[in-house]
Parts: structure tokens; C-alpha cells; sequence
């Protein structure tokens, strides 16, 4: 039977191979890309040492470019019939050895074209970011933009304290404002410029420099976290205040620091020394009520900030957007909120939560849950928005092009759905997960949630190739 599964999509494959990846490109126009994926840095393949491991975090730079806008959808593109016949001998190879989710919709219309199990809540892993971005887009907004600012306490004479006052940017950089970037949208480097001609207008020439992360308050760290996740890179103590969310590095694998917010007040103070500021740095403290404003840098827009934490499938960003989302809600900003905030804002949103259960916003923690009906029905909910929410689908890593599929659906039993398929991974030592959109061969846009947990240790990756190849049937169908 697999044998002529295979020969059959071979066959399939030829009819159509004159389209290839150029047809898969143009698919991911008609799925709702406004502007061209330009990426300084592709992911990598990375593991995660026992007791967790989690997916890469590569560190794109996404810049965007004049586009053409994308053409609608064909209204009249037939809905695919008879799924079940052909995902079935897929997803019963044998490298699925957990229990498995599915739910796959029409994404037009939300009828439900496939389904095995979809009620029963799994461990989504980084699927969770999904929920996170869909929360920060309908409560924080797809305009917000996040203000690092510096202030003045009042001081007499030369001598003064300025606090760095940490506004959820953790996307700084050290040098400066660079306004085509989302890393580094706002910097140091330019609020250092803004500050010290601040200074030099109050008499001042000598300032030590204090983070202000009151933003946040409660522990900085998950209990669900370990500890050596830092040093792999995969997650930081959560603050108000980063560069480049706390990574050591640009390279791809990059530790995290475990300071970030002293790291980021050192930046600050070496530019101020630049701009001839005595500066020294001190312990966190808040600005009173009555310091001086001396400048302000903002981030990229909320729609950017997610589409990046989409895209790098950043643990870090993700965390912080989860407190955003609480502080939106009028919560505190803290680690025991944000979780209960993400799922309140979906609610507002009239979307489906009976399933959800959260512990973090990143998909970290193996206490998540959420079962593959209620995840289908916010990407459904997406895909039909006329608002903010509208910007989900299309921030979604596109197979074998960009984010954490850049290298997926580019053997020949996938290629077929490159460029057609948009969405977020979810990678644990027992979890392999995929929840996003896909375009038949007829131009049907079809929104589908694969969860399995409770994998054999070892076959995540076996279990990810089953995911794709039934992706790959759904792109195939011209049925």
C-alpha cells in the first residue's frame, strides 16, 4: 500500500511539476503575503538536552519590500472531498507513535473536512505562540508600539541618576534606530543621543544609570523552566527591557544572557560615554513620579514584534507579548497572569478556549494544553477576520521558504507543498505539532491543527515527516 501511495504521488507530482516552487511562491501571495520575506539569517537544526528540547530559534531579520497586492482567492475553488481516504494511510505509518490531534477545516466556510480526536487537549509546544500572537493582535494591537524611555531623577548640580525605564521592547538594539528593522527598531545608541543632549541642558555631565523593570513585577523565570534552557539559548529571565531578546550573539544557537536587563543598561551607559557622559550603572531601581523626561525610542508595531516571534519562534518575545496581552487586560504584567490574560483575550474574541490551558506563552512548559478543535477554529476565525486578528495567518513560517520551515517540505514526498503550506512548528522531546493554512492544488485555502504528544523518545522526528507528508496530501488534492 505505501509503495503505491508513493507511486501514485510521483505520478501527481509530474502533472503538475511545470508549476514547482513558482506556483508555491505565488500560493503564498493568495494566502495573504503583502510583502516579500527578505531573511539576513536562516534557522538551523538544533536539539534540546533531557529533560526538554524545543525547536530552533533562528534570528531572522525581516525587512519589507514593495509588493503587488495579493490576488482573492477563487470564491468558487472546490472544497477538497474524501480527506480521510487519503490522510488515513499517512498518519497510520508507523512513525507516529503517540497519540495524535487532527482537525481540518475549509477555512472560507469552517466546514470540517477531517477529523480524528479533536477534542482531546495535547501538549502543543511552540503551537502555543499561535494562541500568544492571536491574543496580542486582538488586545495589545497590531499598531501598539512599545516606548524605552530615559528619565532624570531630580538632582542639584552635576551629578544625577538616570533610569532606563523598560517598555516591553525587548527587540533593542545597541546602536542606532534603524526604522526598516524589527531587531533594532529602536536603540540605545539614538535614545543615548536624545539623553546626553537632555543632560547637557540640565548641568549635567555625570549620571549613573539604573533599569527601571517595573513593568513586570513577580519572578523573572517560569517554575516550569530549567535553568540550563539559558545557556542553550532557548529562553532568558523575562524583563521589560533587552537587546535582541537577550541573545549573547547573532549566530544561530546563541546563548542567552541571564542578565539581560544589565546587559542593556552597560550598552546604554558605553553610549553615553560616547556622547561625553561620565556614566556608571547600578542596581534596577524605578524612576520616582516627578524624574524628567529625556527621550523616548519606540519599537516596531505589535503586527512586526509577532510576526518575528513567529517566524524565529523566539521563546523570549513571546513570553513578553504573553504580559503585554495581561497588562492590556488592565492585569499585572507578570508570569502568573499572562498565561490566564492570553486566554481571556481569546475569549473576548469570541473564540473558542474550552480546551486551553496554559502555564507559560511560549509553549516551554509541558503543562500546556490545548486540543486541535479549538486551535483549528482561531486559525479559521483568522483566516475569515477583516481585522487585526486578519494578521496571523500570514506571519506563519511558509514551508521551505522561511522561519522554522525554511528547510521542511523539500524532499520529494513534501516538495509539493512548498510555498503552500503556512505555518507554526511545535517541536518537544515528546511532542511534534503543526497548526497553520494550506492551498490545494485548486486554490481552496484549507486551515488544519496536527497535534501528537506522548511520543517515543527519539521519534519526534520521524512523527514530524508523517505531519508534513499528510500536509503534502491536502496541497496535492485536487479532489
Amino acid at each position: 500500500m505505501e509503495q503505491s501511495r508513493r507511486e501514485a504521488r510521483r505520478r501527481q507530482r509530474s502533472r503538475s511539476r511545470r508549476g514547482g516552487l513558482i506556483a508555491g511562491g505565488l500560493a503564498v501571495l493568495l494566502v495573504g503575503y503583502g510583502t516579500a520575506d527578505a531573511l539576513d539569517a536562516v534557522p538551523g537544526i538544533l536539539t534540546f538536552e533531557a529533560p526538554i528540547e524545543v525547536q530552533p530559534l533562528p534570528q531572522p531579520v525581516a525587512r519589507a519590500v514593495p509588493a503587488d497586492a495579493a490576488a482573492p482567492l477563487p470564491s468558487d475553488a472546490p472544497i477538497p472531498q474524501s480527506l480521510g481516504s487519503r490522510l488515513q494511510p499517512v498518519l497510520d505509518q508507523d512513525g507516529m507513535t503517540g497519540a495524535l490531534g487532527v482537525d481540518i477545516r475549509d477555512a472560507a466556510t469552517g466546514e470540517v473536512l477531517y477529523a480524528v480526536d479533536e477534542a482531546a487537549a495535547r501538549t502543543p509546544a511552540s503551537v502555543t505562540k499561535v494562541l500568544t500572537a492571536a491574543a496580542a493582535l486582538g488586545a495589545v494591537g497590531a499598531d501598539t508600539r512599545f516606548t524605552t524611555a530615559a528619565r532624570l531623577s531630580p538632582t542639584e548640580g552635576t551629578t544625577g541618576t538616570v533610569h532606563l525605564v523598560g517598555g516591553g521592547d525587548v527587540l533593542l538594539g545597541a546602536g542606532a534606530s534603524d526604522p526598516d528593522a524589527v531587531i533594532g527598531h529602536a536603540g540605545l545608541a539614538s535614545l543615548a543621543e536624545q539623553t546626553a543632549s537632555g543632560l547637557r541642558a540640565a548641568g549635567v555631565d555625570t549620571v549613573t544609570v539604573a533599569a527601571d523593570l517595573s513593568r513586570y513585577p513577580g519572578p523573572s523565570f517560569n517554575a516550569g523552566w530549567d535553568q540550563v534552557d539559558v545557556a542553550n539559548g532557548y529562553i532568558a529571565p523575562i524583563v521589560p527591557l533587552m537587546v535582541n531578546s537577550a541573545l549573547t550573539s547573532d549566530a544561530p544557537g546563541s546563548a542567552r544572557q541571564d542578565d539581560p536587563a544589565g546587559a542593556a543598561v552597560a550598552a546604554f551607559a558605553a553610549a553615553l560615554e560616547d556622547r561625553g557622559i561620565a556614566a556608571a550603572t547600578a542596581d534596577p531601581g524605578a524612576a520616582p513620579a516627578d524624574s524628567a523626561l529625556l527621550g523616548t525610542v519606540e519599537s516596531a508595531p505589535v503586527s512586526a514584534v509577532v510576526r518575528h516571534l513567529l517566524l524565529a519562534s523566539d521563546n523570549v518575545v513571546s513570553e513578553v507579548m504573553g504580559r503585554e496581552v495581561a497588562l492590556a487586560l488592565d492585569r499585572p504584567g507578570s508570569a502568573a497572569e499572562a498565561p490566564a490574560a492570553v486566554i481571556a483575550a481569546l475569549a473576548a474574541q469570541q473564540l473558542d478556549t474550552g480546551s486551553i490551558e496554559l502555564a507559560d506563552t511560549s509553549g516551554l512548559d509541558y503543562a500546556n494544553r490545548i486540543s486541535a478543535h479549538d486551535l483549528t477554529t482561531i486559525l479559521q476565525a483568522a483566516a475569515t477576520s477583516d481585522g487585526d486578528l486578519s494578521l496571523l495567518l500570514p506571519s506563519l513560517p511558509v514551508g521551505g521558504l522561511s522561519g522554522t520551515l525554511f528547510d521542511r517540505y523539500l524532499d520529494e514526498d513534501t516538495d509539493d507543498a512548498a510555498g503552500r503550506v503556512s505555518a507554526k512548528t511545535g517541536s518537544l522531546r515528546t511532542v511534534s505539532s503543526l497548526a497553520g493554512s494550506v492551498l490545494t492544488q485548486d486554490g481552496r485555502l484549507v486551515v488544519f491543527s496536527l497535534l501528537s504528544d506522548g511520543l517515543a523518545p527519539g521519534s519526534a522526528g520521524a512523527a514530524r515527516q508523517v505531519i508534513d507528508e499528510a500536509v503534502t496530501v491536502i496541497a496535492e488534492c485536487g479532489c
